[in-house]
């Protein structure tokens, strides 16, 4: 999906560029941050992420550190 709406339409922004899509993660694992490591790696990072504020119960309030 663009990431965000749940379409499921990966690729798509629906003309919105602030919808996250596959585009921005492609770019996301290029980083310095993750030494380029590629998109699996960004999307398995923010998986991550994502799971540790759903199990913590802030998914709309996230804390600044979870590691």
């Amino acid at each position: 999906m663009c990431y965000t709406c749940g379409c499921k339409l990966p690729f798509e922004d629906h003309g919105d560029p602030a919808n996250l899509i596959e585009d921005d993660l492609e770019e996301a694992g290029q980083t310095d941050a993750i030494e380029t490591a590629g998109i699996r790696a960004a999307k398995l990072n923010m998986l991550e992420l994502i799971m540790l504020q759903q199990e913590s119960g802030e998914l709309e309030r996230p804390k600044e550190d979870y590691s």
